[in-house]
This record gives structure tokens, C-alpha cells and sequence, in this order.
């Protein structure tokens, strides 16, 4: 208020007026970060400047392997100078690391200096032309593997979306190691008028005398020690890393039914009977000449319901039916507002839809019925098991073995460090929570970099599946693939649950190895989103016959009620328990989902396993609607009405 005074009457100059402008913007970081308030004025200037003094203070040393930073005068914590500024030598994004330093001129050389890596004789090289593309996929290899130990991240927002941004410090900041007695703190810093980041780098001892080798506490502002251990398992030969502390937390310090803004949703009480419920006497009385009223702000339903059972309508004040694209929390208000209505979801479907859920549900399937009630309490134990096939007796046959790498980051840098002392095949996929279409979604053998990734938003860590059933492609060879079934949900109490009969597939463009995690086309399914990569079409029937002819020992009609068994016992677990931890009845819902799962070897070799990728609402149907135009009129008579007579839906409620 003091600062608005001054400013209103003139009193500040030009120089005050923008510093006091920085702090404005940029408080929130300092305090996070703990900078103290007396470095304020001078970072101030000296991200202005750009003046990158550490040079005057810290110089780098070594006996040609190993590197450490040293003081060469005193540096002061109370003097305002000795707040540093570390720049990042390089920003990248995790999915473009190989192509950026194969493309860059000098980059892979002073990267692979910095880390450690390489040729002797390649390090100072400027320009790739100078080497043999062999040598420098080498290099690039060398490099993507080891540069997740040094790579710190942030994230900013980007449109609507969260997006990570990946960062290596320059030669110095680099160097700094850690230890359990830091004599500096860093903390990244983002200047928001400039747009760019750096590192702050300031003393947290009073006084650092010549001559001191700098250290940091690369765990900084971690308080849980199971995951300061998780973080400490990739600093190679650490002395401080305790693996007997890489257990899961007590479950009672969690919640995830309410973590990252999920909301808490009313449910409708005292319901009528079915018979006597406003939306039963709405669908009875519905004909052509009253159809049902459908809002939806989807334009492809839009023009793919034709049916003269159904209208489209703009308003949902008008309509009988609302299907939104929109997540819906308000079921209680809903009822006592709109009884007669029915909305396109159901109380708490995210445990189905949002993968760190649908994880609890899939281990959940396991558990005897008078366990349900205390699931959390007994999943955890089991996470902390010293039972050799502890994680995979956690999760049913149809699910990879998964973790929640919000609140199991430790337990799975356990499952991993496990698998790496028996020779295991240590490949995962990193994926986050609530997103789909593959984005920012990762697949490595690579520890330090699922670690770090952990830390930039919500995600979960699968086991990759590495003996995948292939589809031969004759115009590339043996590729993966993935089938999406959708799933009509009519109702959860009792169980209705319908599987449409066409169902759809989804190729990768490159044949299937279990290298270059970076090569979208050979890992991915998905596409449609991309201009560049080719959209492989096979109409489901034309698949089966092919599926038939490339593996004569199988008949897609045992694949496929395998995987109806998978998806029946989601929903079964899924409805198993009340909201939030499971999905709520209300008769005013209906769902549509996307299922979305794979096929691979058993261990035999002589049988194939359904695999749960992930299950989605408001999937995008365009494709179904453009092949097979009655969708949505099929789905909707399913939904809504007793006769299923010519409706190509199965019922796989049981």
C-alpha cells in the first residue's frame, strides 16, 4: 500500500518503479525458494544485467576424471553480492533429447563434457560433420543416458496445458555434489518479464572460507525420507542412499480421492423407486412423435444422432439428456433440480478414468471381499512386503504392474533397483494421470529419468510391455497395436454394463523392437493427432480374419472373451466399493467409455493376456461415427431402453 502511495504521487523513480514491479511478480518464487530478503535489491540487478559472477568466487577443478567446485575467496551469507545467477546451459523437452543434440552444431560435444561422457578425442569438436554418424549415435546415447542424473525440471503453463521443461546447469552449477551438509542452496528461478529461467545459487553457511569444496542438498525442500532415499538411488555410488528407507508412507497422510483439485461430489439422496423415478416415466413415454431431447456441445454426436426416437436440441434446459464433455460433480443438485434428466457420467467415475485410480482398483480386484473396506490399509502393507513377487502379486493378470509416482515413487525405485539385480527387463511408461492420445507420456529403462519426471506433475509408472502380440503390416513388417472397445455403463446398482461389437484398432507405424524409446512410431499407437504419420485403417472384421490367419493356434472369439472378463471385473471392482473410492449409482446416469488395451505373450509362450491401458471418458468417436454412422443411435437405444433386438451391444454385466 505504501509502494501504491509513493507511485500515485510520483514519489518513486523509474528504476524503484521496476524493481518494486519484480517483486510483484516474482515474491511468490523467492519466498518458495527460501531466498533470504536481503539478496532481493542485487538479484534484482543482477538478473537485470545478466551478471553471472559466480567466476569471482568458485573455480572448477579436477585430476581429469572426477570434478568439484571450490570457493576461491570468502563468500559471505550476509552480503548482498553473494547470491549467483547459474545459467542453463541447455532447455529441452524429454521427448525431442536425441533429435536436439543430433541437430544442434556443438551441442552433443559440450554436453557430453559436462556429464562426463564420450571420446577424448571428440570433446572438443564443433561441428557433427567432423565425425562419423556412428560415432555420434554413440555419443548420443552415451548422453541421453546419462544426462537424467544431472537434468533437473520445472513446468509452466502453456495454453490449457501444464508442459515440462527439462534443463541442464551450466559447467558449474553441473559440478556442484551433494551432500547431507550443504554449504549452498540452488533453486531454479523463472523471470517472468524476460521469459527465461536460471538457477539462484546462495551461501547457507555464514561464512564459506577459500579454498571449501561446494555442495548442495540435491533433495532440497523433500521432507518424506522414503522419497529423499527414491531421489538419492540415482546419484551413482551416493553414501548417503538407504534402501531399507524405500517404503511406502502411511496411507492415512494420503488422500488421493482429493489430491490435485479433485472435487468432492454430492450425491442424490432419498431416490424414488425405479418404477416411480421422473426419468423412467420419460423414457417410457418418449415416440417419434416425442422424442428424447439431446444436448451436447460434441459436435460429431451432434450430427451422428438421426434417429427419430431422439432430437438435438441447443439448450440443456430444453433437453432430456445432457452429454458434456465437461466434467460433472453436482449429482445431488442435479436430482433435486432436474429430476427427470439424465447426465452422460456417473458419482466418481474418475476411478476408472484416471489412471493412479484405476490402479487402486485393479489391486483391489485381488483382495477378499471383507478386506474391501480397509483396501488402502492392506494394499500398503502389501507395498511394503519383503515378499520376492511382492508387486506382482499386487495386480491382477489383466494390469501391468503400476505405481502411483505421486505417493509409491520410493516403493517403485525398489521394484526397479529389484529387477535390476536379477537381470530383469527394467522398461516402463511413464504416463500421466489424467491425460490421453499419448501426450507427454514416456517409455525408458532409465531410473534417473522416471525419478525426475515423478517430480513435474501428476503421473503414474507402468511396466512396458515387452513381449507384445505384433500384427504383421505387409507394407512394414511386425508392429505393435492396440484395440479400443467401448462400453456402454447403464447402471451400477445392479451392474448393467454392454460392449458395443465393432470395435477399433490402432497401429504403430515401425516395426516393434525394444529399443529407441524415443521413436514415437515404433512405440505409439495414436496417429490421428499427428499430420505427418499415416493413419492405418482395418475395419474390425477384416482384423479378425487376418488376426485368424497370422496366429492359426487362436480364434478371436477367445480373445475377445477374455477381454470382456477383464473389463467385467473393472467395473465389478470399479462398483465394489461406495463413492469416492468407487463409482456411485444414480439413475440419472449413463456412460459411455473407451477402453483401451492390448494383447501380449504369456510367459509360456502359448497364450495371449488382455492388458488395461487405460479407460476414457468423453472419448473422441469421431472415427466411429465417420465408419459405422448409427454409433451413437445404437449406443443411446442401449442405454436407455429394455429391447436390444438388432443393437450390435453384448452384455457383459456378468
Amino acid at each position: 500500500n505504501e509502494y501504491k502511495s509513493y507511485l500515485s504521487r510520483g514519489m518513486l523513480g523509474g528504476d524503484e518503479i521496476e524493481y518494486q514491479d519484480f517483486l510483484t511478480l516474482h515474491k511468490p518464487q523467492l519466498e518458495h525458494a527460501g531466498v533470504p530478503k536481503h539478496y532481493y535489491r542485487r538479484l534484482y540487478e543482477k538478473l537485470s544485467n545478466e551478471i553471472y559472477d559466480s567466476g569471482s568466487y568458485f573455480i572448477l577443478l579436477t585430476d581429469g576424471e572426477n570434478w568439484e567446485v571450490r570457493s576461491t575467496k570468502t563468500v559471505d551469507k550476509y552480503d548482498a553480492n553473494t547470491i549467483f545467477l547459474i545459467d542453463h546451459c541447455w532447455t529441452f523437452h524429454a521427448e525431442h533429447l536425441k533429435k536436439a543434440l543430433g541437430e544442434i552444431p556443438g551441442l552433443a560435444p559440450r554436453i557430453a563434457k559436462i556429464i562426463g561422457v564420450g571420446y577424448p578425442d571428440f570433446e572438443e569438436t564443433d561441428s557433427i560433420d567432423s565425425v562419423t554418424l556412428d560415432a555420434m549415435d554413440v555419443l548420443i546415447g552415451n548422453i541421453s543416458d546419462k544426462i537424467w542424473e544431472l537434468a533437473e525440471t520445472y513446468t509452466i503453463q502453456k495454453d490449457e496445458e501444464k508442459v515440462t521443461i527439462c534443463y541442464l546447469m551450466d559447467e558449474l552449477g553441473s559440478r556442484i555434489k551433494h551432500s547431507e551438509e550443504p554449504n549452498v542452496k540452488l533453486a531454479p528461478f523463472f523471470h517472468i518479464q524476460k521469459q527465461f529461467a536460471v538457477n539462484l545459487m546462495w551461501p547457507v553457511d555464514n561464512e564459506i572460507p577459500p579454498e571449501v569444496t561446494i555442495t548442495r542438498d540435491v533433495t532440497w525442500g523433500e521432507t518424506s525420507p522414503q522419497k529423499r532415499a527414491a531421489r538419492l538411488a540415482i546419484i551413482p555410488d551416493c553414501p548417503d542412499f538407504d534402501k531399507t528407507q524405500l517404503l511406502m508412507a502411511e496411507y492415512d497422510k494420503i488422500n488421493p480421492y482429493k489430491m490435485y483439485g479433485r472435487i468432492e461430489q454430492t450425491l442424490p439422496e432419498n431416490l424414488p423407486s425405479e418404477e416411480e423415478h421422473p426419468v423412467t416415466k420419460m423414457l417410457t413415454s418418449c415416440s417419434p412423435s416425442n422424442p428424447i431431447k439431446i444436448s451436447t456441445d460434441m459436435d460429431f454426436m451432434q450430427e451422428a444422432v438421426t434417429d427419430p426416437l431422439f432430437k438435438i436440441v441447443n439448450s440443456e434446459v430444453d433437453a432430456d439428456i445432457v452429454f458434456t464433455s465437461h466434467h460433472f460433480d453436482q449429482y445431488r443438485e442435479w436430482f433435486e433440480k432436474n429430476p427427470g434428466k439424465i447426465i452422460n457420467q456417473f458419482p466418481s467415475e474418475n476411478v476408472i478414468c484416471c489412471k493412479d485410480l484405476l490402479i487402486k482398483l485393479g489391486r483391489r480386484w485381488l483382495l477378499p471381499q471383507h478386506d474391501l473396506t480397509r483396501c488402502d490399509e492392506v494394499i500398503r502393507t502389501l507395498l511394503n512386503s519383503d515378499d520376492e513377487k511382492w508387486a506382482e502379486n499386487l495386480h491382477p493378470e489383466w494390469m501391468p504392474i503400476s505405481f502411483d509416482l505421486v505417493n509409491e515413487l520410493p516403493v517403485f525405485v525398489r521394484h526397479y533397483l529389484d529387477r535390476q539385480e536379477k537381470s530383469l527387463d527394467n522398461t516402463w511408461i511413464i504416463k500421466p494421470w489424467n491425460l490421453s492420445r499419448g501426450r507427454f507420456t514416456y517409455v525408458t529403462d532409465n531410473l534417473a529419468m522416471v525419478v525426475k519426471l515423478a517430480y513435474t506433475s501428476p503421473k503414474i509408472v507402468q511396466k512396458y510391455i515387452e513381449r507384445p502380440l505384433l500384427f504383421y503390416r505387409g507394407d512394414v513388417g511386425k508392429v505393435k497395436f492396440d484395440i479400443r472397445y467401448v462400453v456402454l455403463l447403464k447402471s451400477v446398482s445392479p451392474l448393467i454394463l454392454y460392449k458395443y461389437n465393432v470395435f477399433w484398432l490402432r497401429f504403430a507405424n515401425k516395426p516393434f523392437t525394444l529399443t529407441e524409446f524415443d521413436e514415437y512410431e515404433k512405440h505409439f499407437t495414436v496417429m490421428n493427432y499427428s499430420e505427418d504419420a499415416e493413419l492405418k485403417q482395418v475395419d474390425c472384421e477384416e482384423f479378425v480374419v487376418m488376426f485368424e490367419q497370422q496366429y492359426p493356434q487362436f480364434r478371436w472369439s477367445d480373445v475377445d472373451k477374455k477381454s470382456c472378463k477383464m473389463i467385467t471385473e473393472v467395473f465389478k471392482s470399479a462398483v465394489s466399493l461406495p463413492p469416492p473410492r468407487g463409482v456411485g449409482h444414480s439413475p440419472q446416469a449413463r456412460a459411455i467409455y473407451a477402453i483401451d488395451f492390448m494383447l501380449k505373450w504369456s510367459d509360456s509362450n502359448d497364450d495371449l493376456i488382455p492388458q488395461i491401458l487405460e479407460v476414457n471418458f468423453n472419448a473422441d468417436n469421431r472415427r466411429a461415427c465417420k465408419y459405422h454412422p448409427e454409433f451413437y443411435n445404437h449406443c443411446l437405444k442401449a442405454l436407455l431402453f429394455s429391447d436390444l433386438d438388432d443393437i450390435p451391444v453384448t452384455d457383459i454385466s456378468s
